[in-house]
Formats: C-alpha cells, structure tokens, sequence
C-alpha cells in the first residue's frame, strides 16, 4: 500500500461530520488488505490489536482516546510499506516486541 494517512489525533475519535478521519480511512485500508467481509474485519481487529489496542468489543476508541491513537499511529507508519496482510502482520509483531 503506498497511500499515505494523516496523522491520528485523539479528537478524531470524537468527531462527527466533517472530513473522514484519518483512522477510518486505515481501517479502511487493513480490511482490504484482510479480504473484507468478515475475515477483512477480523484482520483489522487482530491488526489493531497486535499495535496495541487494549479495549474489547464493547469498548469505543473514544474511550480510551490515547490507546487508539498510539496503534492507529503505529499502523499508519508501517502500512504504507507493506503489500500483503503477512508483511504488515510480521512488521506490527517486530514493532510490538520492541
């Protein structure tokens, strides 16, 4: 993917109307890059989760405002450079163990 996203802020989780946030457009990207539909979905969350998404299922990125944008920020640095869900997946797993 070489699209790049602007940078997530934590008032982009708060935002309603307006311009598409930045964090949107990336989930966006990882369900495509996962094959959309249900294994796109699931391929977004294992993503975010894997860049250090804490929350559960019921729990909003508004919520936990600071989390989010610190894993949206870390995919969006690396996803631009990737071509396939393995790569990205390999990279996240490098940036997490660190």
């Amino acid at each position: 993917m070489s699209k790049q996203f602007a940078e997530v802020q934590q008032d982009d989780f708060m935002k309603f109307g307006g311009e598409r946030p930045s964090y949107l457009q990336i989930e966006d990207a990882l369900m495509a890059l996962g094959g959309h539909g249900v294994a796109g979905n699931n391929f977004k969350n294992e993503m975010v989760k894997l860049a250090g998404w804490t929350g559960g299922a019921l729990t909003t990125y508004a919520q936990r405002a600071e989390v989010a944008q610190n894993a949206f920020n870390r995919i969006r640095g690396i996803l631009p450079s990737v071509k396939t869900a393995d790569e990205l997946k390999a990279k996240l797993e490098v940036a997490a163990a660190k």
